[in-house]
């Protein structure tokens, strides 16, 4: 017996770092087309379609992003605990959507013009609100297929996946705004692009066989309906400082014409043909969402690049609390804490060291000017919402999701009711950006803090303290050697960038917190090899 655990440990060992290598590689190549898309975009819509399409964007975010990652979490968690009925599974994963994933698409497009009206008061976005509809309902079913390739660790197909519907994406958004289509067309590329990725997952995973036997959907809904009430949660976060954002300073440039002129001033320098610009309060509204949202396309790298750690170590937890091991389940939890945080910290640090020169890198001029104070402040707390979305994704993965539900609540409502007040009180000011950032991140703070506890509490596993110490410690001599650095320009801050990093590396390595250990299982990951130690 002994033999038989050391040997299913090692496995997943194996299959952990295969599954990180695959899924790393395909969500930073996720990372970089996204990155095309925000980047680029900027440059081919205006500054207020650019806004406009943030917002739409955000808003079908906040529930696809909860019908797929529900989906994805609810058809793996089942095949990872019976792989010999995995096609079962995602047989009852299609008829969930039939009843839950397509009702939902037809009500968001029937919402669409009383979100647009009543919600964000401008009802030119009912157009685009009622096409991003049925990306919703496409990606509900699709994500049945990414979930049976997780949940049978077939994480080869999943980053497959992954890196084909990035490329769709990018053509069909950037594409149609090349055409000079507009905010409909860029959101009508994104339904072509998703129309076509669920027809390759089709072909690639395969449909399950039709006949014989027949899995309850109650169980997976009942599971799917939990993780999707934390989930709708959680993507508030990161989508309701925009939301409201774009819908309190549209009010405000309505009722205050004198902060009307003040904003008009701030965008003038930045517009084509000032003279005589006129705008909106809706346009003016756009306008700050854009350069907003820049900073924040920015702030979550950090996160999206260790969200690769979630899809591997959910069905790992499932299998391991399923069968009830303690020990095993530990394991997962702490390392995969402790290597999240040193390596989101590591990008985050650039960018809260020199984040008007990282924004001057990658966007134009106004958005360094306008969003750069704003992007070293939610860099770091993305930082924190990195750690917070590890933290819900185990405790779901666990079948934890009333402690999940309830830290998700308490951040949601602290970042609803802080932005509130904050934009409320600043909509006219030049330090808007930077205090809505601020708030958003003082929320993902208590956030990370409250998921912590309740690891520990359910698991006895958090991150150890010393590790916190010497990361954090790192970081700060990171932060001053940045400051210091008289590096600037595009190709002076990418050299800035990389002794910041180096830096925060070195000073890991020295405080042992990165030691012969880790870097002997980097390299057994690397052969595809079970990593020795502690690592996983």
């Amino acid at each position: 017996m002994p033999d038989e655990a050391n040997s299913e440990a090692k496995q997943g060992k194996a299959t952990a770092g295969r599954g990180v290598l695959y899924i790393a590689f395909a969500k930073f190549y996720f990372l970089f087309a996204g990155m095309a898309v925000t980047f680029k975009l900027p440059n081919i819509l205006s500054r207020a379609e650019f806004g406009r399409f943030s917002l739409v964007n955000y808003i079908v975010s906040w529930f696809n992003n909860v019908a797929v990652t529900g989906t994805i979490q609810s058809v793996s968690r089942y095949s990872a605990q019976e792989p010999d009925k995995a096609r079962l599974v995602q047989a009852a994963g299609l008829r969930m959507h039939v009843r839950i994933g397509l009702p939902i698409a037809i009500a968001f497009i029937a919402a669409g013009p009383l979100v647009a009206r009543y919600v964000l008061e401008d009802a030119s976005k009912t157009a685009p609100l009622m096409l991003a509809g049925c990306i919703l309902g496409i990606y509900s079913f699709y994500a049945v297929f990414i979930g049976t390739a997780n949940g049978t660790h077939a994480f080869h197909k999943q980053a497959g996946l992954d890196i084909t519907s990035a490329t769709l994406r990018v053509i069909g958004l950037l594409g149609t705004a090349m055409a000079g289509l507009g905010v409909v067309g860029v959101i009508s590329g994104w339904v072509a692009a998703s129309l076509l990725v669920f027809s390759v997952s089709i072909l690639w995973v395969g449909l399950p066989r039709t006949g014989g036997e027949r899995l309850p959907v109650a169980p997976m809904a009942k599971f799917f309906g939990g993780v999707a009430i934390y989930l709708l949660l959680f993507n508030g976060l990161m989508f309701v400082d925009t939301i409201l954002l774009g819908r309190l300073t549209t009010q405000h440039f309505a009722a205050h014409a004198d902060a009307m002129s003040a904003a008009i001033a701030h965008v003038l320098p930045w517009a084509p043909g000032a003279t005589g610009y006129h705008a909106e309060p809706s346009t003016l509204g756009d306008v700050q969402v854009a350069y907003y949202s820049a900073v924040q396309n920015l702030a979550r790298v950090s996160y999206q690049a260790i969200i690769a750690a979630t899809f591997v170590v959910f069905p790992l937890v499932s299998r391991s609390t399923f069968t009830d091991e303690k020990d095993t389940t530990k394991k997962y939890i702490e390392v995969t804490l402790r290597y999240s945080l040193m390596f989101a910290m590591a990008i985050a640090v650039v960018m809260i060291a020199k984040p008007a020169d990282v924004m001057g890198v990658l966007y134009q001029a106004d958005f360094a000017a306008i969003g750069g104070p704003a992007l070293g402040v939610l860099a770091l707390g993305n930082v924190a919402f990195a750690m917070f979305a590890i933290a819900g994704t185990i405790l779901n993965g666990a079948g934890q999701s009333r402690p999940a539900i309830a830290s998700a609540a308490i951040t949601l409502a602290l970042a609803i009711v802080g932005n509130y007040i904050a934009i409320t009180m600043y909509a006219g000011s030049a330090d808007l950006l930077l205090v809505v950032a601020s708030v958003t991140s003082a929320a993902m703070a208590v956030g990370a803090l409250i998921s912590g506890w309740q690891l520990r509490r359910a698991f006895g596993a958090t991150l150890p303290l010393l590790s916190v110490v010497r990361i954090a410690g790192a970081a700060a001599i990171a932060y001053v050697v940045g400051r210091v650095l008289p590096l600037h320009g595009k190709l002076m801050t990418l050299v800035a960038a990389a002794l910041i990093a180096g830096t925060f590396l070195v000073l890991l390595v020295a405080s042992r917190e990165l030691d012969k250990r880790d870097l002997d299982a980097i390299k057994a990951v690397r052969r595809k090899r079970a990593p020795g130690g502690e690592a996983a």
